[in-house]
């Protein structure tokens, strides 16, 4: 009997402990437990408050005021983007079209592609390049100026680019030989909008740079390169 009753104690000690581990009694269904998708991928509620993700700035205070001022700034995402927005533009210019450049350039930054697409057309000439390898794009610089977010990302590619005449005919370049690339281009976008893409606002060679045929027109005040010569432009980095 008195076996009976200690058993009957060591049970009920138990129960009491799994109680307090898994803070629920047994004998809850499935509907009772947890739902993975309240843990992964959910949306929070309307009353639910925004946390900005943990941005490790790096030295960059630029990117923790960011994440502040857009709490789903991803840094990974961004940067797949600008990879993608890179590949894009090359083409893009290359080819001459201006709607998609319109829609991924700051109206500054528009204006400096289309002049160099209007120039070379008037000269009967045709870009030609092909992006081999984008080695790598690096955030390097980050700045929240009032609603609006900026970031400055070095590319470092390899590329061929080229211009031929009408009869197809190298001018300038060559489509054979491929050279590195280092440019740093600067992104915005106003954080407050609802409108999350990213516009390129200014485009600026890296120290050592060399390639006859520009993939892609400089914007810097003073550098600004045009097809067949040098300029000087006055294009300053512009804000939508």
């Amino acid at each position: 009997m008195n076996e009976v009753i200690l058993y009957a104690a060591i049970a009920t000690i138990v129960c009491v402990v799994l109680y307090s581990v898994l803070g629920k009694s047994v004998g809850q269904g499935p509907e009772a437990g947890i739902d993975p998708s309240e843990l992964i991928g959910s949306k929070p509620s309307e009353n639910a408050k925004i946390i900005p993700p943990v941005i490790d700035d790096r030295g960059m205070p630029g990117l923790s005021d960011i994440a502040k001022g857009d709490p789903n700034f991803s840094e990974a995402a961004f940067i797949d983007g600008a990879k993608g927005a890179y590949s894009i533009i090359l083409e893009a210019f290359a080819s001459g079209d201006r709607d998609t450049l319109k829609s991924l350039l700051t109206p500054n930054v528009y204006a400096v592609y289309e002049r160099a697409i209007t120039d070379r057309e008037e000269k009967s000439l045709t870009q030609v390049t092909d992006l081999g390898r984008l080695k790598d794009a690096e955030i390097i610089g980050a700045e929240k100026s009032g609603k609006i977010g900026q970031l400055n990302v070095r590319f470092d590619a390899e590329l061929t680019s080229a211009l031929v005449d009408a009869e197809g005919k190298l001018v300038e370049g060559d489509p054979d030989v491929l050279s590195n690339i280092s440019e740093i281009w600067t992104f915005e976008r106003n954080l407050s909008s609802e409108n999350p893409n990213w516009l390129l606002s200014d485009v600026a060679p890296s120290e050592g740079d060399t390639l006859e045929a520009d993939p892609t027109p400089d914007t810097k005040a003073g550098n600004t390169k045009q097809q067949g010569d040098t300029k000087s432009g006055d294009t300053q980095t512009g804000t939508q």
